[in-house]
């Protein structure tokens, strides 16, 4: 888990989707990498939502570049994470599919980050601060929006993506301007897959010798503040790690044994079958 935290918010270039086996076949027969603008029954999901509505707020460049990006850019969005074990299991009662969607950014391409606090910041793939005025002037260059979910206000949780009592990081994947390639049951794919399962299975094997986690409680608590850095658990170890590779700390990440075997065994599962397919939209 070393290498998979998720605190660098320009620098990611590779996203991962899971997807359904009809939504699959709906990409293989020629259709659109970006084709919903609302889930079934979901709307547009928490970050599109929050985002019209902040930008509603004022018309000030920041406030119209969110509009841009709400309105335009990101008319139709699919929700992505650097590392696709960390939202393979989703949330209780849900489930995103068991094909895996790779999708890779242009190298010019900007990333924005928006929490539910009102902040709209954008970076560029060295992760430096890209002004607001030039990126409102040319918001067709943002490849992705980081969105961080906030608090309620009965929880006393310290990180900055609380939703409720649980807290969510996504990456909204929209502008097809920005996309480099897109790809389905590749070898890379495959390649990936197999590296976070040996990865996982060390990390239960480390947790079972070594390390015993918190309660799940206090684990939910620091997995949150984690991205504040704002825990109680040594940051040098593989739990602290694995706190920040994560989208989604629901309960079924919590890692226990028996979670992390879950996990291990629906990723197996989740290897990709049949013909590779690499799409390039720009040619």
């Amino acid at each position: 888990m070393v290498d998979q935290a998720v605190t660098l918010i320009g620098r990611p270039r590779v996203f991962y989707s899971w997807t359904t086996d009809e939504q699959a076949a709906e990409l293989r027969a020629g259709g659109p990498l970006f084709s919903r603008s609302e889930s079934p029954g979901k709307g547009r999901g928490l970050a599109m939502t929050q985002l019209a509505a902040f930008a509603a707020q004022a018309s000030n460049p920041v406030h119209a570049l969110a509009e841009k990006l709400a309105s335009d850019v990101f008319a139709k969005v699919r929700f992505s994470w650097p590392n696709p074990w960390a939202t393979l299991m989703g949330w209780p009662g849900e489930t995103y599919g068991n094909q895996l969607l790779q999708v890779t950014l242009r190298p010019e391409a900007w990333v924005a980050s928006f929490s539910q606090r009102g902040q709209l910041v954008v970076y560029d793939a060295n992760d430096a601060i890209v002004p607001i005025d030039i990126a409102a002037a040319s918001p067709e260059r943002i490849g992705a929006i980081y969105f961080e979910s906030e608090s309620s206000e009965n929880t006393n949780y310290c990180g900055t993506f609380s939703q409720g009592a649980v807290a969510f990081r996504e990456f909204v994947l929209g502008n097809l301007q920005m996309v480099q390639s897109w790809s389905l049951a590749t070898p890379e794919i495959s390649a990936r897959l197999e590296a976070d399962i040996a990865a996982l299975q060390a990390f239960s094997t480390y947790l079972a010798c070594r390390e015993l986690p918190p309660a799940q409680a206090e684990w939910s608590s620091a997995a949150q503040c984690a991205v504040r850095g704002e825990t109680s658990i040594d940051p040098r170890s593989s739990l602290y790690r694995y706190n920040l590779a994560l989208g989604i700390p629901s309960e079924l990440y919590w890692p226990s044994q028996e979670n992390l075997a879950a996990l291990i065994a629906a990723l197996k599962v989740s290897l990709p079958k049949g013909e590779p397919l690499v799409v390039n939209p720009g040619g």
